[in-house]
């Protein structure tokens, strides 16, 4: 579930009841303290003030979405990223930018060849200079920023698009910051953006998830109807062209109940990551979650083909059936639990899409901790698959895998924490790990368990909140895979063995260039950007009992030292 949980009654002006303050207060104490936080308001930062005008911003994207290619590659040429195995003890840290109003930044940069555009956790997003921090502009979108910032060239503007917590989409122009367009996407009063976007010719492709899964911890609450969707929005003006939904029928009530509220359902099968593009068979891949009521649906815990021009619903290859699942399911107050109680195993990683001589294919990870390999000639059929670990809620593969195309080689990252956030992590032993699969037939070429203990040597006893796992989507290069860890470390395996290269404890204190207090925790999400000579990183997912922090961290390559 993952980042799910950090989204728990997170959207402003929607009703909030005393019976579900008490619940959160007295069963989920750390996402509680996170709601009163949000709710002592919010600021945007300022940084100091670039000296040069504005004007002088570089609009040529050069680390553009959080994929870092259309069809979520994840990987850096090594003369482009300027870091080789040998100048990793020559990173050092740059400067830091404490992301306000959070303790688990979201956003993954926008960066070009002079500016960073980064988001915190109010619906702030701020125009960074690269080499210093310093402030170009900011603009206030209101509600927490929740994706990547994908840059857009239109005819007449270079433009900036992400999502936010409130299921609204933005348009700003990166040369100036000025807001072009809005436009709400979600129709469910408990919608949000989550899953970053892709654009093509002009379109932008966004997915949609949901926190009702949450809601479901009400017992009034009338569970469930959401279903997830994919809308394709014209990026000149924010028209939405199709929407195109994860469950064909609308939920209608499937249970009365006179005392608790009804039962409703098919609902969820929510899309959490960024879609795979694939221009030559014009279509959009995405993977989805689990159902959030009965009945459940053939589409849920599944990759999703849709056909970029229509939005057609083209196939669905389903992985595991009968996955129903809220937030009641581990609460006394259990009524909107579904009759599955399932496992909640989503595919929460984006699908990558790979070309190995004539061949195509769709690589897809799964929080059971399998990852499968399918056939986009041939309906999504599945071409082979691989067992990484038993997984769990918070385990197996939770938010990004990466290729070496040229190699023929997916690298997984298992995350597999030891302690599971609600319910139970399955059976056995977890198993945080990192693995290199041959693409064409899906055979393991080298495995290493994840680095770190968790233990406080001085003290001799656990630190609180750690975690080992790797979590965070990787990034590679031909010779290095980054894999930051939910113990705050940024960790560097040789691409060839596994073998553990270079590391770096992100967890300190930091003097922020925007004079905020600042610093590291574990380390989730997109992971690494690396770009000249610099690696970019957020610090921090503090909501789902990890360890919490703020710090956006630009490390560089002392000169001399790059590739």
């Amino acid at each position: 579930m993952g980042s799910k949980i950090s989204d728990l009654w997170r959207s402003m002006g929607q009703p909030f009841h005393s019976d579900k303050l008490f619940y959160i207060a007295r069963f989920h104490l750390p996402t509680f303290a996170f709601f009163l936080a949000f709710l002592g308001g919010h600021q945007l930062v300022m940084a100091e003030q670039c000296a040069d005008d504005i004007s002088a911003i570089d609009p040529v994207p050069l680390v553009n979405g959080w994929g870092l290619n259309k069809a979520n590659h994840r990987f850096v040429a090594q003369a482009t990223a300027g870091v080789k195995p040998s100048s990793l003890n020559n990173l050092t840290v740059k400067w830091v930018f404490a992301v306000a109003d959070t303790d688990a930044p979201h956003t993954q940069p926008l960066i070009t060849s002079n500016t960073v555009v980064i988001g915190d956790g109010s619906g702030g997003v701020y125009a960074l200079d690269r080499d210093t921090g310093c402030e170009r502009w900011r603009f206030d979108a209101g509600s927490m920023v929740r994706t990547a910032l994908r840059y857009i060239q239109t005819d007449s503007h270079h433009l900036i698009s992400f999502g936010t917590l409130e299921a609204e989409v933005f348009a700003v122009d990166l040369m100036t910051g000025v807001q072009r367009w809005r436009v709400k996407v979600g129709e469910h009063p408990q919608a949000m953006v989550t899953g970053s976007s892709v654009d093509h010719e002009g379109v932008i492709y966004q997915p949609i998830s949901s926190w009702e899964v949450f809601w479901a911890l009400n017992p009034f609450y009338s569970c469930c109807d959401f279903r997830s969707s994919i809308v394709a929005i014209d990026a000149l003006s924010g028209e939405i062209l199709w929407r195109s939904y994860t469950i064909d029928e609308p939920a209608k009530v499937t249970k009365p109940r006179l005392i608790f509220g009804d039962r409703r359902g098919p609902s969820g099968a929510p899309v959490w990551s960024q879609p795979a593009l694939d221009v030559k068979r014009n279509r959009l891949y995405v993977g989805t979650g689990e159902n959030y009521s009965a009945p459940v649906t053939d589409t849920s815990d599944a990759i999703l083909a849709f056909d970029l021009t229509t939005g057609e619903k083209v196939w669905s290859q389903q992985f595991l059936t009968g996955d129903a699942w809220t937030a009641a399911c581990a609460s006394p107050l259990d009524a909107n639990c579904p009759e599955e109680d399932g496992p909640d195993l989503d595919f929460g990683a984006p699908p990558i899409l790979v070309t190995l001589g004539n061949k195509d294919y769709i690589l897809a990870g799964q929080k059971s901790g399998d990852v499968y390999a399918l056939d986009p000639d041939n309906n999504g059929q599945k071409l082979w698959a691989y067992k990484a670990s038993n997984g769990g809620m918070a385990g197996g593969v939770h938010f990004g895998m990466a290729i070496n195309q040229a190699r023929g080689v997916l690298y997984v990252p298992i995350s597999d924490r030891d302690v599971g956030i609600i319910g139970e992590n399955p059976p056995g032993k977890p198993k945080p790990s990192l693995h290199a699969i041959d693409i064409a037939s899906g055979q393991a070429l080298w495995t290493v368990a994840a680095p770190g203990d968790c233990l406080d040597t001085q003290k001799n006893k656990p630190i609180k909140d750690c975690h080992v796992g790797l979590s965070a989507a990787v990034t590679v290069t031909e010779d290095i895979v980054f894999a930051p860890s939910l113990d705050g470390y940024l960790y560097a395996f040789s691409a060839t063995d596994g073998e553990l290269l270079w590391s770096y404890n992100t967890v300190r204190d930091y003097s922020a260039v925007n004079g905020l207090e600042a610093s590291g925790g574990a380390i989730d999400l997109g992971g690494v950007y690396l770009d000249g000579g610099q690696l970019f990183v957020s610090s921090g997912y503090g909501q789902i009992g990890q360890l919490p922090g703020n710090a956006f961290i630009v490390m560089e390559v002392e000169s001399g030292e790059q590739q």
